[in-house]
């Protein structure tokens, strides 16, 4: 029997335990002390959540795109607005060096899904930086 074992790459289970994004300042590349908590893109969450936004999507389509013949694609908003609700869905918490906050506008800001995603609209780096993690397996086998 081989010594190597599949399980030891179980992206599912390491996408449901999440992993730690140290968020790092764009134009320095220094750590901010900031560190948001990501569910990966195997984790049941975000295949739930991506399920449901693609049965809207085709449900909308069949009604008003096949028995006309004219399908309407998803606009440019809208492919944007699921992205960022599937960020935020897949966001479980935050911290900075001073507890269970991240600091913003001068308020220490608690954990929320609504509160991640006025985070991620607000700055797309972070965005960018958290959209990246969730995407990166190698972030969810544990080593």
């Amino acid at each position: 029997m081989s010594k190597f074992d599949l399980s030891n790459l179980d992206t599912v289970k390491g996408s449901n335990s999440g992993f730690d994004v140290e968020l790092y300042n764009p134009a320095t590349n220094e750590d901010t002390g900031i560190v948001i908590t990501v569910l990966g893109k195997d984790s049941d969450r975000f295949q739930e959540i991506s399920k449901k936004q693609n049965k809207k999507r085709m449900d909308r389509m069949s009604k008003t795109g096949f028995r006309s013949g004219k399908i309407a694609p998803p606009s440019q908003e809208e492919i944007e607005d699921n992205g960022l609700d599937l960020l935020a869905e897949c966001t479980t918490g935050w911290r900075s060096q001073d507890g269970n906050t991240i600091p913003l506008d001068k308020k220490d800001v608690p954990f929320s899904v609504e509160a991640a995603k006025a985070l991620y609209t607000r700055f797309p780096w972070i965005r960018e930086q958290v959209d990246t993690a969730i995407g990166d397996r190698a972030n969810f086998i544990k080593a």
